[in-house]
């Protein structure tokens, strides 16, 4: 019992507050019929806690060079008889525009297969000399631009071509 006093007193001292004294119980040896009351436990204080503002999302600027704008104006008309599909478009307005890559897709709105590239060079030759596909039946056809950056713009809208014999 004196330890358990002894802890009580300890406690007390580390709370900050110590008990009253009172009478030191003497041991018994006759069983006892009254109940003891637990010490209180001490409450810990809390530790401060830094105050740390939420975060907030910071807006990202745009890219210092946005890519290629869509290329407009694709054409696809049938060639001479040797069954090919001749293509032209509009040069995009972008100065960094590299090249352009053409795309194929044997059904409309189907998957796409490069079919080659031209530089912005040789597209300044439309239309005495436009890009020709020398394979074609019926083939649907996109274009997108590629600027210095390596940076591809977004698919041209699909245009049809035939060669001689065929139809779209």
């Amino acid at each position: 019992m004196t330890a358990l006093l002894g802890a009580v007193l300890l406690g007390g001292i580390l709370a900050g507050c110590v008990p009253e004294p009172g009478p030191t119980p003497t041991p018994s040896s006759s069983p006892s019929t009254a109940t003891s009351t637990p010490a209180p436990t001490p409450t810990p204080t809390p530790t401060p806690t830094p105050s740390v503002p939420p975060a907030t999302a910071t807006p990202q600027p745009p890219p210092a060079d946005p890519p290629p704008g869509r290329v407009h104006g694709l054409t696809a008309v049938m060639g001479g008889g040797s069954g090919e599909v001749l293509l032209t478009w509009t040069q995009n307005p972008e100065s960094d525009v590299v090249s352009y890559i053409v795309l194929r897709s044997t059904s409309p709105g189907g998957a796409l297969t490069q079919i080659g590239t031209m530089t912005r060079q040789e597209v300044t030759q439309f239309p005495v000399r436009p890009f020709v596909d020398m394979t074609a039946t019926v083939e649907y056809y996109r274009v997108r631009a590629v600027d210095a950056a390596g940076q591809k713009g977004p698919l041209s809208s699909e245009v049809c071509g035939a060669s001689v014999g065929y139809t779209c």
